[in-house]
Order: structure tokens, then C-alpha cells, then sequence
């Protein structure tokens, strides 16, 4: 009696586990979604929130199978949502990450064999009466004979029907991500450098595929079975947290790869006269697309375009080689905030320096803001209320 005691308390907590951290991640980037820069940056977040919405309905219901068969009787159709549904929302995920700057077409077919199948299972469920439908559930995926036979035997495939998707959209992931690799690490055009996390992700996803297999096979054996479902939903639990971190903390944009340029042999002529003219180019050059936080206050030390009241992150992201979104993820990760408060940091410190200056003792502030860079006195006063 004490172990099949334990049993149910391991059974319990393991199912609950990886429903509770998509849960959690599933809330943490619904309240990221206000911090968005980009149009881009919020639809992926939204396909992410779709997903991991859709692994919390999958691993709660199957919690609900296996305490409560009476309330997984009204969770069926959710059921079936969250095993066929969840692969092909993270195909979708990959697919924003690996779109190498082009414009995002995910085809709605993709969600026509979903569509049907939960049609036809909400109106065939609505035909079969409650005490059926429980007592179908309460045999544990063992086909009921009798009249609603051929409604048990449709009841039964949604194992069946996640594993089909899952095969069949991993498929597609893997096609992706070879051809993703492969123009990345071999275009002539620039294009942006594939991120490892996503690589330890699918790593992830590989490995719960085959634990959640084998603990289907082993199902007889329960300690096996159960040593199984463990791996299954811890590897789960900790591609929901990957996945998450690295969306919300905007790591899935990575830098610009430019490809480098073939050598040639220059005379000493060609040397001594293109050495000048190399010495008076734009830095950016030799930095081979990559952004560091010292190239970029250089630029700003020396170029000084905060001084211009209209500059963008266009024109910045235009300035340093590289896409607006390149941009903007690399501000908010080097330096911890958004372009429009790092622009204005500097143009507060342009401030300080021309109050400092003799010729501007007698000078109201009203008069300096302009030179600073700030379009109105508003401006500066939100500005300097957010950084104290």
C-alpha cells in the first residue's frame, strides 16, 4: 500500500511539473509583451505564448486522466488542442528564428487538419452520452465495446495523433534548421549567425520524444515506466525555461555575420598608397559586423548623432552594418535598456558638460536643452524624472 502511495504522489508531481513551468513561462512572456521594440518581437512572442498555452493544456489534462477522469470527460476537445496543436506552434517558433531576414509566410493549412479533427471530435462528442465518455476514460485507452465502439476506438488515437504531429512537424524542423546552417555558414550575403541555444533545444525535444516512447513501451513495467515519464517531462519542463529565457531576454537575436573577404596580394606601391586613404574610412570597415559596447560608444563620442533631435535606431543600425533589429537587441542586452533611454543618457551628459561651461553660467536651462539634443523641455524633464 505504501509504494502504490508513492506512486500516485511521483505520478502526481511529475505531471504537474512541467504544467506548472509552462504555465509560468507561458506568464512571464505574456508580461514581456509590453516591452517589445519591434512588430517582429511581438508576433514570435505571441506564437511563443500559443505554444507553451498549448504544452500547459496538454500536461494538465493528462493530470486530469489520471486523477480526474470526471473532469477529463469536459477536457477532451482542450486535450486533443494541446497534443496536435503544440508541435505545430513550435515548428512556427523555429520558423521566426531561422527566417534569415525575410518575411515570415507561415501557410494557415497547417492548421486545417487540427481544425477538423477537433470538429469532428466536439460534434461526435456531443452525440455520446457523459457515463460513456467516463467509463471509456476510466479504462485507460482500452477500446469499449458496444454501441459507442467506434467512438472509443476515435477516443483512444490522441496519443497516436500527438506522436503522428510531433514526427511530422520535427521533420519539417530538422529540413529547416539544415537548410538554415547551411546558408549561414556558407552565404556570400550577409546573414545573421545561428544561435547554439536552439540547437540544445531540439536536443531537448529529441530526447523527450524517445523517453516519452519508451515509457509507453515499458508502460507494464512501472518502475521503468515511470523512471521514463521523469526524463520526458523534465527534459519538457526544461525546454519551456531555454525557450523562454532566451525570448524574453531578446538572446535569439544574434549578431550580423559578414562573410570575410578574399585575400589579395597587394605590390608595396599599392600598399603605401592605399594606406592613407584606409587610415581616413569609416571604422566600420574592419569590424567585420560585429557590435561591441566600445565600438558604439566610440561612435558616439565621436560622431556625437545624439545631437540630432531626429536621429533613429535606423540611422544608428544603418551606421554600425546592421539590421534595426540587430540593433535594438543589442542595446537592450549590452546595455540594459531600450534605444530611446540610452540616446537620451547621452545627450543628459551633453548637458552637464555645457552647464559646465563658463560661457553658460548665466544661461538658463531652457536655452542649453536644445543644443543638447532634446526636441522640447518635456522631453528632458521625463527624461531626467526616469533616471533619478
Amino acid at each position: 500500500m505504501e509504494i502504490t502511495v508513492q506512486t500516485i504522489y511521483f505520478t502526481a508531481l511529475v505531471l504537474l511539473i512541467p504544467a506548472f513551468t509552462a504555465g509560468t513561462c507561458m506568464t512571464l512572456t505574456v508580461f514581456s509583451r509590453r516591452n517589445c521594440l519591434t512588430r517582429q518581437e511581438r508576433m514570435l512572442k505571441n506564437i511563443v505564448i500559443l505554444y507553451l498555452s498549448m504544452a500547459f493544456l496538454s500536461w494538465f489534462t493528462i493530470f486530469s486522466y489520471v486523477f480526474f477522469p470526471e473532469l477529463f470527460v469536459f477536457l477532451n476537445i482542450p486535450c486533443l488542442a494541446g497534443f496536435i496543436l503544440a508541435p505545430v506552434f513550435f515548428y512556427r517558433v523555429i520558423r521566426s528564428l531561422t527566417r534569415l531576414e525575410q518575411a515570415e509566410r507561415f501557410s494557415p493549412w497547417h492548421y486545417f487538419v487540427p481544425a477538423l479533427l477537433g470538429a469532428v471530435f466536439l460534434v461526435w462528442s456531443l452525440l455520446v452520452p457523459f457515463d460513456a465518455q467516463l467509463e471509456i476514460v476510466r479504462s485507460r485507452q482500452l477500446v469499449v465495446a458496444g454501441e459507442y465502439e467506434a467512438y472509443s476506438r476515435f477516443f483512444t488515437t490522441k496519443p497516436l495523433l500527438r506522436m503522428i504531429f510531433i514526427l511530422v512537424y520535427y521533420g519539417f524542423i530538422a529540413r529547416l534548421l539544415v537548410r538554415y546552417y547551411r546558408r549561414a555558414n556558407g552565404a556570400d550575403v550577409p546573414v545573421r549567425k545561428p544561435a547554439r541555444w536552439m540547437v540544445f533545444l531540439i536536443v531537448l525535444l529529441l530526447v523527450s520524444v524517445f523517453s516519452s516512447a519508451m515509457s509507453t513501451l515499458l508502460s507494464r513495467n512501472e518502475i521503468a515506466g515511470s523512471v521514463w515519464t521523469a526524463v520526458t517531462t523534465f527534459c519538457m519542463s526544461g525546454q519551456y525555461i531555454v525557450l523562454t529565457f532566451h525570448i524574453v531576454r531578446r538572446r535569439y537575436l544574434p549578431y550580423v555575420v559578414y562573410p570575410e573577404p578574399e585575400e589579395e596580394v597587394e605590390t608595396k606601391q599599392e600598399v603605401e598608397k592605399n594606406e592613407e586613404s584606409r587610415e581616413q574610412e569609416d571604422d566600420r570597415r574592419f569590424h567585420s559586423g560585429k557590435l561591441t559596447r566600445r565600438r558604439v560608444n566610440a561612435y558616439f563620442r565621436k560622431e556625437k548623432p545624439y545631437l540630432q533631435t531626429d536621429f533613429k535606431i535606423t540611422d544608428l543600425a544603418e551606421a554600425m552594418d546592421v539590421n534595426r533589429s540587430v540593433m535594438s537587441g543589442f542595446i537592450n542586452k549590452a546595455y540594459g535598456m531600450n534605444f530611446n533611454r540610452f540616446l537620451n543618457q547621452w545627450r543628459m551628459r551633453e548637458l552637464e558638460r555645457l552647464q559646465a561651461l563658463p560661457s553658460n553660467k548665466e544661461k538658463n536651462i531652457s536655452e542649453l536643452i536644445g543644443k543638447a539634443g532634446f526636441t522640447e523641455e518635456r522631453q528632458y524633464q521625463r527624461t531626467k524624472k526616469s533616471e533619478l
